[in-house]
């Protein structure tokens, strides 16, 4: 499924579609008076949330919506790992103890197959429940029906039920400190052969160490980071006569040159960093490179009270594979209703909520990036922030434009694919740490990935 979720940047569109209005308490202050937001007063909607910059961004936010609402809102905020473990014992046990939680489209598929999910639609006709400026057309259509899956195994994506509703979306791209590559008087790689030639110079200056991307033993590493490598070097999980790639000539270079580059240009233990670690160490200054990591980190990156580069900082495309091909892949956090919560017409109010313009705008501007909504994207405000990111102004909406017209799901929706890729990103870490031969280890995650498709 192509995404258009930043095609926006790349006509230059930047006319603000809410000059001269407040985003959040003007606008709540009137909506009230036409649609009853005190419907449900005096219920209760708890949220289960993956710590992350979105989190911090709503949290501030919540306590409007309690005052406009009556409703009374618990935030549960957990690591992702830990937040997914907490969901699926939740979701499985049908108790109903979490009403509205943070997930993706990936997580959603297994989700939806055990009918954990409420479907949404109903709730989004529904104008007693739906406030008549909430405009469901003006998400990025490709970003929001990614949340669309038939429950047919290996095809529907983009059809049947819509199980959830985005908050932000990312791809990829290269972060760099300007000054260490002009003091080493190095360019910016383009392809990944020249990231190779110059890897065991990145630390030789005042960076103390080469290049940081996560790397643990965990479903995003094939899918999402060494994911965009893999699929720039033309590897897909199954290529179009359905045969898994997961051991084809191209996935064992790819995994080669990665580990290479880890073993050469990043510090012991990188085989465990996750995506918390990436951020926080590019951040720190530590690092002349961030590879590949997720473009929604630049709210860190750029903000003096959370980075040592703040002002140091400039963004390019992933690299070239070996023929040239530039390839991406996608992650969109949204947010889903459980079926078997007990107060879904609240819980629908908050989750309108959070995805509406107004709150999805604040949110973009306190962090949350990057914006779903063509409106936000729009906005005048998140333009004008946006556009001081990079070595040069522009640079990172310039580079996510890029990059938005190569990112894609090309993963196959399956209730078990988080545990297959957990097997593929299992064969790349034994070669890293045990010295495996490539090829031996990944056909024998491949021969354990078919099993799990019967």
């Amino acid at each position: 499924m192509k995404l258009d979720h930043l095609q926006i940047l790349k006509s230059g569109s930047w006319i603000s579609a809410f000059a001269g209005a407040a985003l959040l308490g003007a606008s709540t202050a009137a909506v009230s008076q036409e649609f009853d937001w005190k419907q449900q007063e005096g219920s209760s909607v708890n949220v289960l949330l993956v710590s992350h910059q979105f989190v911090e961004a709503l949290k501030p936010l919540v306590p409007e919506f309690e005052e406009m609402t009556g409703i009374s809102v618990s935030l549960d905020v957990l690591a992702e790992q830990a937040a997914f473990e907490k969901l699926l014992a939740d979701l499985s046990s049908q108790v109903g103890s979490v009403d509205v939680f943070m997930t993706s489209p990936l997580n959603n598929w297994q989700y939806a197959t055990a009918n954990w999910l409420e479907p949404l639609d109903e709730f989004i006709g529904d104008p007693a429940l739906t406030h008549p400026d909430y405009d469901v057309g003006d998400f990025f259509q490709g970003v929001l029906n990614s949340n669309r899956w038939t429950r047919v195994p290996m095809q529907g994506i983009g059809e049947g039920p819509l199980w959830a509703l985005p908050i932000n979306s990312e791809s990829y791209l290269m972060a760099y400190r300007p000054s260490v590559f002009k003091e080493l008087g190095l360019e910016v790689p383009k392809t990944y052969d020249e990231l190779l030639a110059i890897a065991d110079k990145l630390d030789t200056g005042s960076a103390e160490f080469g290049l940081i991307t996560r790397f643990d033993k965990y479903w995003d590493l094939p899918y999402l980071t060494f994911g965009t490598m893999l699929q720039s070097y033309g590897v897909e999980m199954i290529d179009a006569d359905g045969n898994l790639q997961i051991c084809s000539d191209a996935s064992v270079q790819a995994t080669d040159d990665f580990v290479t580059l880890i073993k050469t240009a990043s510090p012991e233990g990188a085989g465990a960093f996750t995506w918390y670690e990436a951020l926080q160490g590019f951040a720190s200054g530590q690092y002349a490179l961030s590879l590949n990591e997720a473009d929604l980190f630049a709210p860190v990156y750029q903000d003096a009270e959370q980075s040592e580069v703040s002002d140091d900082v400039g963004y390019a495309p992933t690299p070239l594979g070996p023929d040239g091909t530039r390839k991406a892949g996608a992650w969109i956090w949204s947010m889903s209703m459980n079926a078997a919560s007990k107060n879904k017409e609240a819980a629908w109010l908050f989750l309108s909520w959070v995805t509406s313009k107004d709150t999805m705008i604040a949110t973009h501007l306190a962090g949350n990036m990057n914006p779903v909504r063509a409106s936000a994207w729009e906005n005048h405000e998140v333009a004008a922030m946006v556009n001081r990111w990079g070595e040069t102004p522009g640079q990172y909406s310039d580079v996510t434009a890029t990059m938005a017209e190569v990112a894609a799901v090309r993963f196959p929706p399956h209730p078990e694919l988080t545990r297959m890729l957990d097997r593929w990103a299992q064969a790349v870490q034994e070669v890293y740490f045990n010295g495996s031969d490539t090829r031996t280890a990944l056909c024998e995650a491949q021969d354990d990935v078919e099993k799990m498709f019967n």
